[in-house]
């Protein structure tokens, strides 16, 4: 019996931790999971914001919703990302988990020129924690 705990100790506490996906690897959302084609194309005095969530089962049993200025985007499970054309300007973008999780709405401010690409991350902490930040990978 105590060989099955550690063993599912192992393997919870090893399930929990979260990881960051390389953009290029992330796999871009679509159909019904896009709430809008609004920020579809770039046009010539826009920038483009990428948001994606991490792998790992930590959250697993939720959905990450994104907005950006309070307008919905997209729904994201793990490993997957959102690409958003914006124009130039300041932006609010959201990500609220929703599902059998912790963790509430997390939003980030940010400035965003024409042509300038970022890229944001919404990833929960091994304690539960629910982030949006950006991020360099």
């Amino acid at each position: 019996m105590k060989k099955i705990l550690v063993i599912l100790s192992i393997f919870y506490i090893s399930a929990c931790s979260n990881t960051p996906v390389p953009t290029d690897q992330a796999k871009e959302v679509s159909g019904n999971k896009l709430s809008t084609s609004s920020y579809a194309v770039a046009g010539k005095d826009t920038g483009t914001l990428i948001i994606k969530r991490d792998a790992g089962k930590m959250g697993s049993l939720c959905t990450v919703y994104v907005s950006i200025d309070g307008n919905a985007l997209a729904k994201l499970e793990s490993e997957e990302k959102v690409t958003a054309h914006v124009s130039q300007g300041k932006h609010i973008i959201s990500a609220e988990p929703k599902g059998a999780c912790t963790g509430g709405l997390s939003e980030q401010a940010t400035m965003i020129s024409k042509g300038e690409s970022q890229v944001f991350r919404a990833s929960f902490a091994s304690a539960g924690d629910f982030s949006l930040s950006p991020t360099a990978f």
